[in-house]
């Protein structure tokens, strides 16, 4: 009869024993690290969206072009929709969203939360730089947009544009698409940069032909400064006003959209 053999269990090397033994210490201690930081996640988020701490009491409007009636309006608007809710959970894009659509003129909204239990609303606003006339007048600022809330009464100063039609859909706070439009407040920029230029006052600017830009000195003398090299052109002409031989009021028209400019008399 057969004696079986003993077999013989397999023994790790001490070393591997112990590279075991750390595996699965890091291994508890990172579940335990998981479990806790859920843990501290969850009552954090308890205490944030369920704390009478964090309910909305109050809300301030902000902007240069407020009065304190319109701001207080706002203010009283957004609290009678939202007061005592989580603060978490309020819309506040849709808050910024809907004060744009009140506001078509504004050219930024920011709805915030101001911790603990406040609401900040910022709004910047376009700043009118001409008149577009188009039948009516229509206050633009320098990105084209039509401004729909103006005092018309308080723009008398700003140029008159003429020569670009201002759509029924741009009428409320929209961009005007026109390319004229766009040369003509290129120019208008660039006549406020030459400094020199503004003692003579600028009346209007004629953006009718797109090719040929004119524009009116206060002094009803025609500037013809065509659609390119503005900042060329508008130096040659600030240079020619210079000219101790030139008699503005008997001047009919200044042409610089040659290397000399051309001057035609009343």
């Amino acid at each position: 009869m057969k004696r079986q053999k003993k077999t013989r269990k397999m023994k790790f090397p001490s070393f591997l024993k112990g590279a075991k033994d750390a595996v699965f210490e890091r291994s508890v201690l990172i579940l335990v690290l998981i479990v806790f930081l859920v843990t501290v996640v969850f009552l954090g988020k308890a205490f944030l969206y369920r704390s009478d701490y964090f309910r909305l009491k109050s809300v301030e409007a902000k902007s240069p072009f407020f009065d304190l009636k319109t701001a207080h309006a706002i203010s009283s608007q957004i609290l009678e929709l939202y007061h005592g809710r989580n603060i978490f959970r309020i819309n506040l894009k849709g808050i910024a969203d809907s004060l744009q659509d009140a506001y078509p003129d504004a050219k930024e909204v920011v709805a915030r939360i101001a911790l603990p239990d406040r609401i900040a609303v910022t709004m910047k606003f376009r700043k009118p730089v001409a008149v577009v006339r188009d039948g009516k007048l229509y206050p633009v600022d320098e990105e084209g947009f039509v401004l729909p809330s103006m005092d018309i009464g308080s723009l008398k100063d700003l140029p008159v544009i003429d020569g670009v039609d201002i759509r029924y859909d741009e009428r409320r706070g929209k961009k005007n698409t026109s390319g004229n439009l766009k040369l003509a407040l290129e120019l208008l920029r660039n006549i406020r940069e030459v400094r020199p230029l503004t003692e003579y006052g600028l009346a209007g600017i004629d953006a009718k032909d797109g090719k040929n830009l004119s524009f009116l000195l206060k002094s009803g003398t025609k500037v013809i400064v065509g659609s390119e090299n503005f900042k060329e052109r508008l130096w040659l002409l600030e240079k020619t006003l210079k000219d101790p031989r030139l008699v503005l009021d008997r001047i009919e028209y200044i042409d610089v959209r040659f290397n000399d400019a051309v001057v035609g008399p009343k």
